[in-house]
């Protein structure tokens, strides 16, 4: 059996390699930190029962997302290939089950990219704006009316996305150690300094305004004393849903980015400091939004329009840096994630179709940006049309569906030998531990958020 795995793995000495761990982990951790912990995690939070939320959130992640994540790296590491023959490299029957298992994987981080990047490019004009002064005549009043033109217009639309993916392109032309890495060890520190920041500039903020009304600092108890009286079973999958979401699992990322991974790395420390760091920055992201929600008397839930609408009508009462300094985060965090959701679909031409890496990427570009301007002239993506319809098609049905077959891969279907081999490092009972939250847990807790938005 030895000799039939090693006959179907590419060796290492014909793939780009990761420079350093901290290059893999800063990369790695710069795709699941995208919107979903900076933009998606603060509202998710707000509106089902704040720490509630929080603690409800890491058990999923830790039970459910990271043995996803353990077993996409160590796939990927052992196949050393990024596409859709990493499934059928590492088993001898069901190969044309698992190739379209990983296909519609990388698949589904080539479409996310297209409609991501849109959404990014709205970053984009609202970073121009702050950095030009014009984010400061945004008030109350003009704020929803100037991003509904936003969305309205497919001009200023295409335009941003259009930039945004060529800048994701050109990082991607460098490569795994020369670009994606070298990109990421810059971001990624930069966006945890950002971090740090602005939330020690928001609960400074509330400080001073719980000091002036007699008040206390209400964001801090709404985020670590849950309120279970709000939080629902509708909230157990909307955390269950959230943890699949942040940490980038069952869209080919994780394969293709462990298949550059060294065999001496350790997959499960790595990727529980990434599930950490995922869970941090989610955290500390809310303490960004909240301490500014609260201080100025707005509601916790206010969704998706938090980045697009309410901030940017309280920037104009703060000092001029802060507006930038936020917008910047938000790019990177954008930029990290676009990087790594297209990474899987130019793996997979260099890999299975010997495509140069240069031309694979400017494919897997124009392709995402092509799907992009559908989706803009499609409708606008703030009204329900084709672009909602593919959304919660591959959100809540094709990512599920992904994530049940990954786990069941490697609970049912992969070699002991070769899962044991690749978590060497790991103690017996935690193996032990994770086989069964793959066989049974994480299948049947992504099964339930499956049937949930298909019956319920």
């Amino acid at each position: 059996m030895m000799e039939f795995f090693e006959e179907n793995i590419v060796t290492m000495a014909k793939r780009d390699q990761w420079g350093s761990s901290f290059g893999f982990l800063m990369s790695t951790a710069g795709a699941a930190i995208g919107l979903g912990s900076i933009w998606r995690f603060p509202y998710m939070c707000g509106q089902n029962g704040g720490g509630a939320f929080i603690i409800v959130n890491i058990i999923c992640v830790a039970l459910i997302g990271l043995p996803v994540l353990i077993s996409e790296l160590a796939i990927g590491r052992k196949s050393r290939i990024g596409g859709a023959s990493a499934f059928t490299a590492l088993v001898k029957d069901h190969k044309p089950i698992w190739y379209g298992v990983g296909l519609i994987g990388l698949t589904t981080g080539l479409v996310i990219t297209s409609y991501y990047s849109v959404i990014s490019g709205w970053s984009l004009e609202y970073l121009y704006m702050s950095l030009t002064g014009a984010i400061s005549e945004l008030n109350g009043s003009n704020t929803q009316e100037y991003f509904s033109a936003l969305t309205d217009s497919n001009q200023r639309q295409i335009i941003w996305h259009l930039i945004f993916t060529g800048a994701t392109v050109f990082i991607l032309l460098g490569g795994i150690s020369g670009g994606i890495e070298k990109f990421n060890k810059i971001s990624m520190p930069t966006l945890f300094v950002l971090l740090l920041g602005l939330a020690a500039y928001s609960l400074n903020l509330e400080a001073q305004h719980a000091a002036e009304t007699g008040g206390q600092i209400e964001s801090l108890r709404f985020m670590f004393i849950p309120d279970w009286s709000k939080f629902t079973m509708e909230s157990v999958f909307r955390a269950l849903g959230q943890a699949a979401f942040v940490l980038s699992i069952a869209i080919g990322t994780m394969v293709a980015y462990g298949s550059y991974l060294d065999s001496k790395e350790n997959i499960t420390k790595l990727g529980g400091i990434v599930a950490g760091m995922v869970m941090m920055v989610g955290i500390i992201s809310a303490m960004i939004v909240f301490p500014i929600v609260f201080a100025n008397g707005l509601e916790v839930n206010a969704g998706t329009g938090l980045v697009f609408i309410t901030l940017p009508a309280l920037f104009s009462q703060m000092p001029p840096f802060i507006a930038p300094l936020f917008y910047i985060l938000i790019f990177f965090a954008a930029m990290t994630s676009s990087v790594s959701l297209l990474e899987p679909a130019i793996s997979y031409l260099v890999d299975e179709f010997k495509f140069s890496r240069h031309f694979a990427c400017f494919t897997a570009g124009l392709t995402s940006a092509s799907l992009g301007i559908v989706w803009i002239g499609s409708s606008s993506l703030e009204k329900t049309g084709l672009f909602e319809n593919v959304d919660n098609f591959i959100s809540n049905i094709i990512i599920p569906i992904e994530a049940i077959a990954i786990t069941m891969y490697a609970g049912w279907f992969l070699s002991h030998w070769i899962s044991r081999k690749e978590m060497k490092h790991m103690p017996r009972w935690f193996y032990q531990l994770y086989v069964i939250l793959c066989r049974y847990v994480a299948p049947g807790a992504v099964g339930a958020i499956l049937l949930k938005q298909l019956f319920f």
